[in-house]
């Protein structure tokens, strides 16, 4: 699993160096220079995250490039979200399963472990909040910064955010069922 997961990593930051230069191209249409810039680094945010000590398994972190395929490069970087909006509802629900598996695992690390299954389930849910939120308000700053329209493919502003953020909701409640299900049984 190791070297897939440096086969999928360095696949996707070498991409991103490929639209960046496609990027400096003249009339070659590749207009989202940030965009792919962030696909360059996003691949290394889990290296990024082990370099505080902070334990991450494989397994998710390979699961997190899987969901940069669709969300970052395909959904963004070549505006797949425009010609298949479903896209977008899809990677926003994933993103909810992802950040409730990436609770559980900070808090596997947590000091003090709570025994508690409810307090689990709980947090693992404000987690997936949290991170749907703060996913939002990067769309909503690309967009008032960079002349981005991130939050506008079914309706200007509020609408699309508010969508995302309940998929995402739901995709967390749907992977939080999954963790806490599968580990009672």
């Amino acid at each position: 699993m190791k070297t897939v997961v440096k086969i999928l990593k360095y696949t996707l930051a070498a991409l991103g160096v490929f639209l960046v230069v496609l990027f400096f191209i003249p009339n070659t249409g590749y207009t989202k220079v940030w965009s792919y810039l962030a696909t360059i680094l996003l691949p290394f945010a889990v290296d990024i995250v082990r370099l505080f000590g902070v334990k991450v398994s494989r397994e998710f972190e390979m699961c997190y490039l899987i969901f940069l395929i669709p969300a970052m490069v395909l959904g963004i970087d070549f505006d797949l979200y425009k010609v298949f909006y479903p896209l977008d509802k899809i990677a926003h629900g994933f993103s909810g399963v992802l950040s409730a598996f990436g609770a559980k695992e900070i808090l596997d690390q947590a000091s003090g472990k709570p025994d508690e299954k409810w307090f689990k389930v709980l947090w693992t849910i404000a987690f997936v909040g949290f991170v749907a939120m703060v996913w939002e308000c990067f769309e909503f700053a690309c967009d008032q910064i960079g002349g981005t329209s991130m939050q506008q493919l079914i309706a200007p502003g509020i609408a699309d955010t508010m969508y995302d953020m309940i998929v995402a909701m739901i995709g967390g409640v749907v992977g939080t069922i999954f963790i806490f299900v599968r580990k009672t049984r």
